[in-house]
């Protein structure tokens, strides 16, 4: 197959997949929808386009700098997990934990911690 003739029928196909929407708006709305698509490093119709899905799917849209420290949180919280079973692990050994509910109380604060970084980090990034 030629060339051309690949062409056509690649583009042909990928019509049925894809609709190219022409949106408006104010030149304001462009320059802070810019600003952060700069600070994010995607294009403009990128997080436009992200931003639509996530609305559209009742989603928060999470900025890229918010989603890889949330990505490192969640490898700490991973690590403490794992050291939590480590000591489930060696009180089934010894019979008996010294104080269950200390450990428990610390995950709660832990969890809370990180629920309300997550806001704050959102509230931020929205506060330009």
């Amino acid at each position: 197959m030629a060339t051309k003739e690949y062409h056509q029928k690649y583009r042909k196909e990928y019509a049925k997949k894809v609709k190219y929407l022409n949106v408006s708006i104010p030149m304001k709305t462009y320059r802070e929808m810019q600003d952060l698509a700069i600070n994010q490093d995607v294009k403009v119709s990128k997080l436009f386009r992200d931003m639509a899905i996530a609305y559209m799917q009742q989603q928060t849209y999470v900025p890229k700098e918010i989603s890889d420290e949330l990505k490192a949180l969640k490898l700490l919280i991973r690590n403490v997990a794992n050291n939590v079973n480590q000591v489930a692990h060696h009180s089934n050994i010894i019979n008996g934990l010294v104080n269950e509910n200390d450990l428990l109380e610390e995950l709660r604060r832990l969890e809370n911690i990180v629920h309300d970084y997550t806001l704050k980090r959102l509230k931020d990034s929205n506060d330009y």
